[in-house]
């Protein structure tokens, strides 16, 4: 795939004002999508955060010796072992849902914790987005209405920041994973259908424990 040309959000995700989808005619859209995720521009000054001009004066900050523009998903490795203060992490738009492809590798290690949000055209072009809000992007998705903590690693939602932490530490040990809700009216009963695996056994016993009830 492709990258350097701005990729609108869609709409479905930009009306969750979840992300900022910064506006680059050129290859840096990882740098200013990282730099986003870092605050390096003030919440409440007045300028555009969706402009690549106001990043731009801080790319500096970023240490990209050695690794191409556009930067891959199998470039980060690198990009992180460059920068000790910055993990990121990777989220691709799969069509209404939201997979993890790049897990954060130093969690509550690093002092700036970037996600960014993959969105592609026609898997022809790729175009990075930086995500401010994790609980109102996957919102609809995990079934949630209020503000929830979620796993960068399983997209299980927590009600409070605690339960996270504690979730985390064993999550983090597996790959990267996506929780899938059934499907209400559709696939929202469990059955056994799977006759044809069943070992077959000589004999069975079915025992009603009825009888052994002793009269009153």
């Amino acid at each position: 795939m492709a990258v350097g040309t701005f990729i609108p959000t869609p709409k479905h995700i930009a009306i969750k004002k979840a992300i900022v989808n910064i506006h680059s005619s050129d290859n840096y859209c990882f740098q200013y999508s990282v730099l986003a995720g870092m605050n390096v521009v003030s919440i409440n000054s007045n300028c555009h955060k969706d402009q690549a001009g106001v990043y731009k004066p801080f790319v500096h900050l970023l240490n990209i010796d050695g690794i191409q523009s556009p930067v891959p998903i199998s470039s980060i490795g690198k990009f992180e072992s460059q920068n000790p203060d910055i993990s990121v992490n990777v989220f691709y738009h799969d069509g209404d849902q939201i997979v993890p492809i790049h897990t954060l590798t130093f969690t509550d290690r690093r002092k700036h914790h970037v996600t960014l949000l993959m969105i592609t055209d026609n898997h022809e072009r790729f175009h990075y987005l930086s995500v401010q809000s994790m609980s109102r992007l996957v919102a609809s998705q995990v079934k949630s209405k209020y503000k929830c903590y979620v796993c960068h690693y399983c997209l299980y939602p927590f009600r409070k920041e605690d339960q996270l932490k504690q979730h985390t530490i064993m999550c983090q040990q597996h790959q990267s994973q996506q929780i899938i809700y059934p499907t209400p009216g559709k696939d929202d009963v469990l059955k056994f259908t799977k006759i044809h695996y069943q070992f077959p056994v000589p004999f069975v016993i079915y025992a009603d424990f009825e009888c052994f009830l002793g009269e009153e």
